[in-house]
């Protein structure tokens, strides 16, 4: 070979090699650029699982125990220092309730009483109170037998003044009514006041009548064992203003007078004791008390004779006088109350 060929041949060789060399640094160029790539990748989802991870399976660091050391005959405890961070106590203010007051109704109309529903907390004192009537009105107008019936949700109703609630009898008018209970009020006011159509009333009719003077208090029980004890006319009830005996002594009744025939027997309006009898020349006469259950007392008085002594043991129907005549009252009549813990009450609303 001669030696332009050789020359010519190590030409190619080199200018091959150069190539050869070139792609080389090129693969070698883009392989470091495909790795830092996938490098870069493999780093951002370490970290993305380390973080993911980091968030939800990382558990908070556990405290440990102080661990005692002996130090001789003593033991020397190391703790790791806490700051305690006491919380003010909380003030709990409570906010006063109102109490709780009745509320008045005011008529709406011409009635002689307005219907007041009883809320809780009121009793028969505060409704008393609340209308300025008395007790014994509330509970003759409503026919009470029972003071605990009178709760809540009860509905009563209540009188603009002191009276009671009158059943007209065979032979009434409103001129006989007014004449033995309320003389000063007129026939004409009292149909005004029961806002009749006519003067004309009828047996059975309830009828509200004004007291000449404020009555008495009083309470009821639900006894049905009272009995009617002696047969006559009624010419006096409770709370009728009369004239009693021959001094002509004006006074509120607190019982009844029953007039009948001379020598009829008195009976025991109810089983009970006699607790007390004998003759009261300036009031009573002749007289029984009878103590029943539950405080109750029956008063028999004027009586023209006694069959019965003090601690004597009755029945209901017993016979425990006769009538007559005898005391202050100035008629044959039997004189006869009923009343509770020292309270008069309406014999009327127990036959």
């Amino acid at each position: 070979m001669s030696y332009k060929d050789r020359s010519s041949y190590d030409d190619i060789f080199r200018s091959s090699e150069n190539n050869r060399g070139d792609d080389k640094n090129r693969l070698d160029k883009k392989t470091k650029r495909v790795i830092s790539v996938v490098v870069l990748l493999a780093i951002i989802l370490s970290v993305g699982v380390l973080l993911i991870w980091f968030l939800n399976f990382a558990t908070p660091v556990e405290t440990k125990t102080p661990t005692p050391v002996a130090t001789g005959q003593k033991e020397v405890v190391k703790m790791q220092e806490e700051v305690v961070v006491e919380q003010p106590p909380k003030v709990v203010i409570e906010t006063p309730q109102p109490a709780k007051t009745s509320t008045r109704v005011e008529p709406t109309d011409s009635r002689w009483y307005v219907e007041h529903l009883v809320s809780e907390g009121e009793s028969l004192e505060s409704l008393s109170d609340l209308y300025l009537v008395s007790k014994e009105t509330i509970l003759s107008v409503n026919a009470i037998k029972n003071i605990s019936s009178i709760k809540e949700g009860t509905l009563l109703r209540i009188p603009n003044r002191d009276g009671q609630l009158y059943t007209v009898q065979q032979g009434d008018s409103l001129s006989i009514i007014t004449n033995r209970f309320n003389p000063l009020l007129g026939w004409k006011t009292l149909q005004e006041i029961n806002a009749l159509s006519s003067e004309v009333i009828y047996p059975g009719q309830k009828i509200f009548i004004p007291s000449a003077q404020v009555d008495d208090d009083g309470s009821f029980a639900s006894f049905d064992r009272f009995i009617r004890p002696a047969e006559g006319r009624l010419t006096a009830l409770y709370g009728q203003t009369v004239v009693y005996g021959e001094e002509d002594q004006v006074v509120v009744m607190q019982g009844i007078w029953i007039e009948g025939v001379n020598d009829a027997p008195i009976l025991a309006s109810a089983k009970g004791v006699v607790v007390d009898a004998g003759n009261d020349l300036e009031r009573y006469g002749r007289f029984v008390v009878l103590a029943h259950e539950d405080g109750y007392k029956t008063t028999y008085a004027h009586l023209k004779e006694l069959n019965v002594k003090i601690g004597d043991s009755v029945k209901k129907g017993d016979q425990i006088g006769l009538m007559g005549q005898s005391g202050t009252i100035g008629k044959r009549a039997l004189y006869f109350s009923i009343e509770q813990e020292g309270i008069a009450l309406n014999p009327a609303n127990f036959f």
